[in-house]
């Protein structure tokens, strides 16, 4: 198993510590090396608070996570920056990429935290260019760029660390209907050449091209569906009826 979240608690205090809340309250999920699951919920159902844990930003309350087996409770925060670097790739909704930094120094930016060799990374850099569509952006700056050609960089940016797993946080949101199509597309292409993905989505469109979607409500997971042998079309319908179960509290099939 590559990831496990075993029993996930985070609980927030109020500024003044006068009262609790409970962002998440009991999330157990594991995901297979090669797989690609989204994460879907109402605003507030805990789904950014549980993402962030699984990236090492935050710790949880109570519980555990294991990748590959390791555990990472108990790691200071030095362990987990390298963990971060050397396990995680990371794609946002906002593409966080740095605008003194020209396209391809931001995509060589956690190489170059982890001390690689200019000439790994020129090595690393080729086969991604070529898969994303990027080589003329190099040199550019990401305000010279569109939505689409930041994510894709982003995504560039975070494959290049060759992770264990890409977590990423609604990167269809900032985006158009043709940038959104392109993404979905490449996140399709990379998935099937191994990678293993995990998204945050309260995009129907976007959580219907995952092999698997997981559905969070009031700090657990709620319910799950497995595309197998559907098509994005029939997966996109059962994920709305989904969701609109979950936003009148009607009941779900084997719940």
């Amino acid at each position: 198993m590559l990831l496990e979240a075993k029993s996930l608690k985070k609980i927030y205090q109020t500024r003044f510590g006068g009262s609790q809340v409970i962002a998440l309250s009991n999330v157990s999920f594991s995901v297979e090396k090669g797989e690609y699951v989204a994460i879907m919920g109402e605003s507030g159902a805990g789904k950014t608070t549980l993402l962030n844990i699984l990236a090492t930003l935050d710790r949880p309350t109570s519980g555990k996570i294991l990748l590959n087996g390791q555990s990472i409770e108990g790691m200071k925060e030095k362990e987990l920056a390298a963990f971060r670097r050397e396990h995680l790739g990371f794609v946002f909704q906002d593409f966080n990429l740095l605008d003194t930094f020209s396209v391809k120094d931001n995509i060589f930016l956690p190489l170059v935290l982890s001390d690689k060799t200019v000439e790994e990374m020129e090595s690393r850099l080729a086969p991604l260019v070529k898969k994303l569509g990027i080589k003329d952006l190099l040199e550019k700056y990401p305000y010279e760029l569109s939505g689409g050609q930041k994510q894709r960089c982003a995504v560039a940016r975070a494959l290049i660390t060759n992770p264990q797993i890409v977590l990423a946080d609604e990167p269809t949101g900032a985006l158009d209907s043709k940038a959104t199509d392109e993404l979905l597309k490449l996140f399709e292409e990379i998935n099937e050449e191994g990678q293993t993905l995990l998204m945050v989505t309260h995009s129907t469109k976007a959580a219907s091209h995952a092999k698997r979607v997981l559905f969070i409500k009031d700090g657990e997971v709620f319910h799950q569906i497995y595309k197998g042998a559907m098509s994005k079309e029939e997966m996109y319908h059962k994920i709305a009826d989904t969701l609109t179960l979950l936003a009148t509290g009607g009941e779900l099939n084997g719940k």
